[in-house]
């Protein structure tokens, strides 16, 4: 048996610029980090003729084209196997619908790679993510990014460049040592409990890109990621923490419909220790990313309202095989 791993992330600023219908026509720009949190990916060898398919279902069929899930169905489409003997399990650290923690693209890149391990034909983690990119967006015509395969590929804390004419770009964000423990131990995440549709909002985003109002919404959000990486970068974490709470109220502002709840909890975590917090991902769930120096307070006041912290270290080694 063999088993991969592929990270998932949190971004600093800029997501959302990334949407193809956003930056095919104007280029976008993120900050993106990989953390601890992982999708994995397990092969066997089966006795059996067929798929053997485990996630949060089973399936059992002979043909690819009978697989319901749509995911791996392509992916093993793709990789063409001469000898669909094949069992495969998929699990992960998250849940794994609406955490916004880029799930999806994780899941898909540590398939790709597990499944060309299982073949022996070796694919770089950049490779790795352009496959993914082109089933989920290209075959699958899911409305989203590039970010989420790409930071979950690569891992690091990456600068990336959705360029017009569909390529990417990434360089490792030039921060010190100092700097990266100071996110470490000030960044916390917790789980708000609410799932929420990636699709549907970043369907409502795509059927008004050409309105004014979003395109300028989506024009500062990519200046916040320059932002995040100058800050970042000149070892400004307080500056830095105040772009979470800008980005927070352009993500409301892009969002179909608004959630008492999600505001109660970001102005809550300002009043308890927090200096800059927004939500990970499209928006109204998933997970709450804050910016603290009063950890204890912060923490103590997410458990009184029911929210289970993830804690987390940044990864450094992107996709890769385990055993």
């Amino acid at each position: 048996m063999l088993l991969v791993r592929s990270p998932l992330r949190i971004t600093f600023g800029g997501g959302g610029s990334d949407v193809n219908s956003y930056a095919d026509k104007y280029g976008g720009f993120c900050v993106s980090a990989a953390i601890n949190k992982y999708s994995y990916v397990g092969i066997n060898h089966s006795f059996y003729d067929g798929f053997i398919l485990k996630y949060s279902n089973i399936e059992n069929v002979k043909k690819v084209s009978e697989i319901s899930h749509p995911i791996f169905r392509e992916a093993l489409r793709w990789i063409k196997l001469s000898t669909p003997q094949i069992e495969i399990f998929s699990i992960g650290d998250v849940p794994s619908n609406g955490a916004g923690l880029g799930n999806s693209g994780s899941f898909t890149t540590a398939l790709l790679y597990a499944l060309h391990s299982y073949k022996n034909t070796p694919i770089s983690q950049e490779k790795t993510a352009e496959i993914a990119c082109d089933i989920n967006m290209g075959i699958l015509k899911k409305i989203q990014g590039k970010q989420d395969e790409y930071a979950s590929a690569l891992g690091g804390i990456n600068c990336l460049t959705f360029n017009k004419d569909v390529s990417v770009e990434h360089e490792a964000l030039k921060i010190s040592h100092d700097t990266m423990i100071d996110l470490e131990e000030n960044l916390m995440l917790f789980y708000t409990g609410i799932n929420h549709s990636t699709e549907e909002i970043l369907s409502y985003q795509d059927k008004n890109s050409n309105e004014e109002d979003m395109i300028s919404n989506l024009h500062e959000v990519k200046q916040v990621g320059y932002d995040a990486k100058l800050f970042l970068e000149h070892e400004n974490t307080k500056a830095f923490a105040d772009l979470l709470n800008i980005q927070w109220q352009l993500k409301e502002d892009r969002m179909p419909t608004k959630n008492s709840f999600l505001e109660e909890l970001h102005y809550g975590s300002l009043e308890h220790g927090a200096i800059g917090s927004k939500l990970i991902g499209s928006g109204m769930g998933g997970f709450i990313m804050c910016y603290t120096e009063n950890k204890n307070k912060l923490r103590q006041y997410m458990k009184s309202i029911g929210l289970e912290e993830l804690r987390f270290s940044f990864d450094f080694e992107g996709c890769k095989r385990m055993v």
